[in-house]
This record gives structure tokens, C-alpha cells and sequence, in this order.
């Protein structure tokens, strides 16, 4: 299985190409005028996030974007919303996407690491026709990220899912993942601990 960063926020070497691209405005992409005038270029994005808990005897797992089965396959990036680019004179491109209705899914683990869980655990086990874990919440959210992509080194990055999820049992639950870091050469920095928020709430039975 391949390496994953410590938190994975988005396909940095991916969302760079797409933005150095796209301040060209390639023939795909469509330019508009935002609502203040600015011009931005629209494009899809794909995402595949997850947030969590930290310490706990079980933590507690959120995977935006899709099931977790579905971050194993491909690049495992499962969701997809609609993007807004918008080249800077400064030569720095702000990415931006305010999506809702995006699925969520919760999970309990026992692991501490989602990315070794992962690679280690969950991706080889579903390669060896393992049935894949069985979130015990499914929802919907707000989706918000910006990304501001100084250089090809450089990215500033934030994102956020904020919903409600009913578990298997009836509960419903109000949740809220968010990541602020700074990516440098493809790797976030810091600690996901002081970079990662997550809240989850039980809100009736």
C-alpha cells in the first residue's frame, strides 16, 4: 500500500499542478466573474478527508467524502465539489470550495494513527476480501476548504466539515472536523494533534 502524510488534508502535489495549471485557464476550466467582481476559474475537486480523536481507549474516526472501503481504491480521494481558483497578481493561487450535502461516515478504532490504521490494517485487509469496518453513524455536511498555494513548496490549508450523522442504532449525532496547517515539500507540519479539531456531540436517542 502506498504512504500516507501523518493527516491527510488533500493530494498536495495534485492541488499545486492543478492550480499552477489552471492560472493559465486551460481549455477545460471555465472563467467566471465572482460576485465581487474577481474573476476565479471553476473546476471539480477532489477530496477525501478524515478527523478524529486522539488518546482515547477508542477513538473515534470521521471520513468525509466517502465509506472508508472507498479510500483504499485509487488515489483515495472518493468525494467530489465543485472549485473556485483564483490567481493572485502575487503569483499565489487561492483554492476555495463551499459544498453541502457532503457524506460523512463515523467509525470507532482502536488505533491512534488513521493513516498507519489505514495502510497497516484496514486497506490490506479489504485487498484480502476482508469485509471493511462498518461506521456506526452516516450523514451529511458543509464542506469548506481554502487552500492558498504560495509556491510549489509552500501550501496554506484549511478545511472543515461540519453535519449531523444517524448511527445504526437511532442516535444522532452533530459533528465537526476541521485542519489548519501549513504543507511544506508535501509535508504538513506540526503535530495533527495541534492542528486537527474534532467535536462530536450526541444531540437525542
Amino acid at each position: 500500500m502506498r504512504n500516507r502524510p501523518l493527516i491527510k488534508t488533500l493530494a498536495i502535489a495534485g492541488v499545486t499542478a492543478l492550480a499552477v495549471g489552471m492560472a493559465g485557464a486551460p481549455s477545460h476550466a471555465k472563467s467566471e466573474a465572482g460576485s465581487s467582481g474577481q474573476g476565479f476559474i471553476a473546476d471539480e475537486f477532489t477530496y477525501g478527508f478524515f478527523y478524529g480523536t486522539f488518546d482515547q481507549a477508542t477513538n473515534v474516526a470521521l471520513f468525509a467524502g466517502g465509506r472508508i472501503e472507498e479510500f483504499c481504491i485509487g488515489v483515495g480521494e472518493p468525494g467530489t465539489a465543485p472549485l473556485r481558483v483564483f490567481p493572485r497578481k502575487s503569483d499565489a493561487v487561492d483554492l476555495k470550495v463551499n459544498a453541502k450535502h457532503q457524506p460523512i461516515h463515523l467509525y470507532y478504532t482502536a488505533a491512534n494513527d488513521i493513516p498507519t490504521w489505514l495502510d497497516n490494517e484496514v486497506c490490506p485487509g479489504i485487498a484480502s476480501d476482508e469485509e471493511p469496518p462498518v461506521p456506526f453513524a452516516s450523514g451529511v455536511a458543509d464542506l469548506k476548504v481554502r487552500i492558498t498555494v504560495v509556491s510549489a513548496d509552500r501550501q496554506e490549508v484549511f478545511n472543515s466539515v461540519s453535519g449531523k450523522a444517524t448511527g445504526t442504532d437511532g442516535t444522532t449525532y452533530k459533528v465537526r472536523g476541521t485542519a489548519d496547517l501549513v504543507v511544506e515539500g508535501g509535508v504538513p507540519l506540526g503535530d495533527p494533534k495541534e492542528f486537527v479539531g474534532f467535536k462530536l456531540t450526541e444531540i437525542r436517542r
